[in-house]
């Protein structure tokens, strides 16, 4: 059996922020350097700086596998949306119905999601973004994501997510996850 030797590329390119559906892309380079491609807000118009690393053998297959993984993610933030903005699309784009909630005057803010059970999952950031979410998607410190069984008593509730991840797509990805499997829990010990 042969080994293939394989390294570290790095994939550059431009998605639509208008649709999340293209990549383009521009470069691939040798070794890890995804950390170090900043996207510029006023750069390019209706598109948004991509980089991924992959372990390939060669940079034709970095691309291919960076196609492969840019037509699997999740929806990435578009310039103007805020973190509360990007989770809610996603949501949305899910066939989760959800939408805006809190205390202003004690300036918490989370998206509620009801349950079939009449419940709801509040969503809301984490550390430096705690109870708050219409911040920079930069800015993200992790989502929250707790179940309570009736709203009217926050203090009955159990966590479903606590990411601690500063990349949102992931984050949001994870927090998804955790909204479905609480949901389809709740469908399924619901009475008929």
């Amino acid at each position: 059996m042969t080994t293939v030797a394989t390294q570290t590329y790095t994939v550059i390119g431009l998605t639509s922020d208008l649709d999340d559906t293209e990549l383009s892309i521009a470069a691939v380079l040798p070794g890890p350097a995804a950390d170090q491609i900043e996207p510029l807000s006023t750069s390019e118009k209706d598109f948004i700086r991509w980089a991924e690393e992959f372990d390939a053998p060669d940079p034709d297959t970095a691309a291919a596998l960076a196609y492969e993984h840019f037509a699997t993610t999740t929806p990435r933030p578009r310039p103007s949306e805020t973190a509360g903005d990007y989770v809610q699309r996603v949501l949305k784009e899910s066939g989760i119905a959800s939408h805006e909630d809190g205390h202003a005057s004690a300036g918490c803010f989370w998206i509620v999601v009801v349950t079939p059970g009449g419940g709801e999952i509040w969503i809301n950031g984490l550390d430096g973004q705690e109870n708050l979410v219409h911040y920079p998607p930069a800015a993200h410190c992790g989502w929250l994501v707790c179940s309570y069984p009736d709203p009217d008593d926050s203090s009955i509730f159990s966590v479903l997510h606590e990411g601690g991840s500063t990349d949102l797509v992931a984050d949001t990805a994870a927090a998804l996850e955790a909204i479905r499997a609480e949901l389809e829990a709740q469908a399924a010990t619901r009475p008929t």
